[in-house]
């Protein structure tokens, strides 16, 4: 373990970090105004450990690996300053990686062992060099829970470009200029595979392309593979329109769709009963020591009921609870379930929507949790915007007026606000209409806030 002022420089070589597992691992870690620099292609080993970074890291051309075996939640990156990478490799024999905070990796991220690396809600962002190797359905990018992985490039009249290798094959005879691919794994409506597609480009007309969509086994939701369409959304999910399909490959595992004009957030679904049930919000806030779990419809199809499950980790998820579905309906419905005993931490919660003749899907995960002590941004949504309207789930400790603030990539203050709240989560509007497409943090001068990153296409 490596504290406060840290500076090494590693000439070609190795250096090993190991720690025997004793149920708690911190690993190696740079403090405020420390330095941790690789110099040219050395590696660090991280075996059993995390990786926090506090000060200032420099990759140069290096490779930064994750060994061993340790619990996925032990092997971390982390920490409050900005963390760049070169080559990142997880190449454990068991479980995987996850991310406390957002990365960049400029050149590979390579699988070569081990489970999966867990978004855990953060991004990736691998610019317009950097790229993913490896990836299967047992070792791969996921992030039930939130978070994506993306890629920028210039697509002018592409050719079968699939940018970063995240799965996204696009040809085209126009020019999209530069173009943002982004890959989440939330599932879409309650009813996609556990993964979608965001693609904003500079023109986003006439396009008339072709796109590959790749997935994994492990991501279908147990839907029927060959029964899969494309299925395309101009507004962050909430409402979708079924672009069938033109070919599927099941042993390389992709769908094919020719002819598309414009591109914006696409995912799988059944292509015979698509996202029946369209639930456009899905919230889980804090009311006291409470949790209240409450979502919205846009429209219903032979819908029986809404069964809600919960979760300690994430992954294993045991119902609670139920309530009945609207039936046939193209009216918004709102609906709302109190959790009549929630977990001390975190509370993971999705639906799992049954229809009348027994046919079920789930919806996306949200998370609330109890063990929150200091104000927290807790959700932004929709996340990219593509309309005017972004929403923070907000929890607030102590009564009182606070100051938000909204930056450009570029740390300029665009936007500023006195908000009123009172303890507890709440939901604030930020109106963004005269707001220019781009990435932005908002935040709060509050200890041990980072602030939240998102995009307005």
């Amino acid at each position: 373990m490596f504290a406060s002022s840290i500076k090494k420089n590693f000439l070609q070589a190795v250096f090993l970090l190991s720690l025997p597992f004793t149920g708690w691992v911190q690993g190696i870690t740079t403090g405020t105004g420390g330095y941790l620099v690789i110099n040219g292609t050395a590696r660090l080993v991280l075996n059993n450990a995390g990786f926090t970074n506090n000060g200032t890291f420099t990759a140069g051309s290096g490779e930064v690996i994750f060994t061993g075996n340790t619990a996925t939640a032990n092997s971390f990156i982390g920490g409050t300053a900005s963390t760049g990478f070169y080559n990142l490799t997880l190449n454990k024999s068991a479980n995987g990686i996850q991310l406390n905070r957002d990365i960049t990796v400029s050149n590979t991220l390579l699988f070569t062992g081990g489970d999966s690396l867990f978004l855990n809600t953060y991004s990736i962002d691998l610019g317009g060099t950097g790229s993913l190797s490896g990836e299967t359905g047992s070792k791969r990018i996921t992030g039930r829970t939130g978070g994506y992985i993306q890629s920028t490039q210039v697509l002018n009249a592409p050719a079968n470009s699939n940018p970063g290798n995240l799965g996204f094959r696009i040809s085209s005879g126009a020019s999209l200029g530069s173009t943002v691919i982004r890959r989440g794994h939330q599932q879409q409506a309650g009813a996609s595979i556990y993964r979608y597609f965001d693609v904003v480009p500079t023109n986003n007309s006439g396009l008339s392309a072709t796109v590959d969509f790749f997935y994994f086994d492990s991501e279908l939701a147990g839907l029927p593979e060959p029964n899969m369409g494309l299925f395309y959304s101009a507004n962050a999910g909430a409402n979708w329109t079924n672009l069938g399909e033109n070919g599927i490959d099941q042993t390389s595992n992709f769908l094919t769709v020719t002819n598309i004009d414009v591109v914006d957030r696409f995912t799988l679904a059944n292509i015979s009963a698509p996202l029946a049930v369209k639930i456009i919000q899905l919230r889980a806030q804090l009311s006291g020591e409470n949790i209240l779990l409450s979502w919205v419809t846009s429209s219903e199809t032979a819908n029986s009921r809404f069964e809600i499950e919960r979760s300690g980790d994430g992954i294993h998820f045991y119902k609670i609870g139920e309530t009945p579905g609207f039936g046939t309906t193209e009216q918004e419905q709102r609906y709302q379930f109190p959790d009549p005993a929630p977990l001390a931490g975190k509370n993971y919660y999705r639906l799992r929507q049954v229809d009348k003749d027994g046919t079920f899907s789930y919806s996306y995960i949200v998370m609330a949790d109890r063990a929150v002590t200091a104000d927290a941004l807790i959700r932004l949504y929709p996340n990219p915007v593509s309309g005017n309207t972004l929403y923070l789930n907000y929890h607030c400790v102590k009564e009182g007026i606070y100051l938000f603030r909204v930056v450009n990539a570029s740390g300029m203050l665009v936007k500023s606000m006195n908000v009123y709240c009172k303890p507890g989560s709440q939901i604030i509007e930020i109106n963004f209409k005269h707001l220019p497409p781009g990435m932005y943090t908002v935040s709060y001068p509050a200890a041990g806030n980072r602030g939240a990153h998102f995009i307005k296409q």
